[in-house]
């Protein structure tokens, strides 16, 4: 902020020399009676002095203006830091509350699939979603994993198949609920192999349940890729920015990944009542 004591010092300075100007033309006026009459100059100067006098008076009443709008812009900064200060402690609370919501959300979508797995057939290690069992073969083991073929026979001697997404609904399901995998590899290395290949007829991509996909094409862009010598006939799963667009297509034997197994919920039988 400009500092106001040199403002006042100023016109402490202002109203000294008009004083002085005064005495002096004051005593000239006396002593010199027919001086201010006679000599135009000298009148002049008390035109000037009268002047000044009056536009120093305005001065000072803006200076005073000066001095309060600069109070008043002083309190307002003041208010305002407050204010921040306040809304900044409320917004630390409103995240507190919101990482708080989501580890319950969390917790609560755990028991939830354990609870449907458990009452609606499916076995120990399986989450029921809708009408289905699936299981997420990281959820049992985070190191092994396996080509296509093998990934089908684990899940063949589970009682299952690998998935088959059948509608978009099946595949947000999939995409909110499988586990998230990192490693220090390729991205691809990540995914989950799914029931899908174009073995029979390249490009003609057919699901293990011999239903060919033709609507529901959830590939990621670029995907399926036939670029270089491999022949990448096995579709994978993994979640990319887009929920949707998960699926990519790798080598089917050299390729090792996680996979998922889907199968129907198992009857349960009631006891007597």
């Amino acid at each position: 902020y400009p500092p106001i004591i040199p403002l006042f010092s100023s016109t402490l300075k202002c109203d000294s020399t008009i004083d002085i100007l005064t005495q002096t033309f004051s005593g000239a006026k006396v002593k010199e009676g027919s001086l201010h009459i006679s000599n135009p100059a000298v009148t002049q100067l008390f035109n000037e002095l009268d002047y000044l006098r009056s536009n120093h008076s305005d001065v000072i009443e803006a200076e005073e203006e000066a001095k309060k709008a600069l109070e008043s812009a002083i309190n307002n900064h003041k208010e305002v830091k407050v204010k921040i200060e306040q809304l900044k402690t409320v917004n630390d609370g409103y995240q507190k509350q919101m990482q708080a919501l989501q580890v319950e959300k969390a917790n609560l979508k755990s028991n939830v699939s354990a609870l449907e797995g458990s009452c609606g057939g499916c076995l120990p290690g399986w989450a029921l979603f809708n009408s289905s069992c699936y299981f997420f073969s990281y959820t049992e083991s985070s190191t092994v994993k396996k080509n296509w073929h093998e990934s089908r026979e684990d899940c063949v001697s589970r009682g299952s198949d690998l998935v088959v997404i059948d509608n978009q609904e099946e595949q947000l399901l999939i995409t909110d609920n499988f586990q998230k995998v990192s490693s220090s590899g390729v991205w691809w290395q990540n995914g989950y192999w799914v029931g899908l290949t174009d073995v029979v007829t390249e490009g003609t991509w057919v699901w293990v349940n011999n239903v060919t996909e033709v609507d529901s094409m959830y590939w990621r862009s670029g995907q399926p890729d036939s670029s270089g010598e491999e022949k990448k006939n096995c579709a994978a799963f993994l979640f990319f920015t887009d929920n949707v667009k998960t699926w990519y297509n790798v080598e089917c034997s050299s390729k090792q990944l996680n996979w998922i197994c889907e199968m129907e919920p198992k009857q349960t039988t009631r006891g007597p009542q």
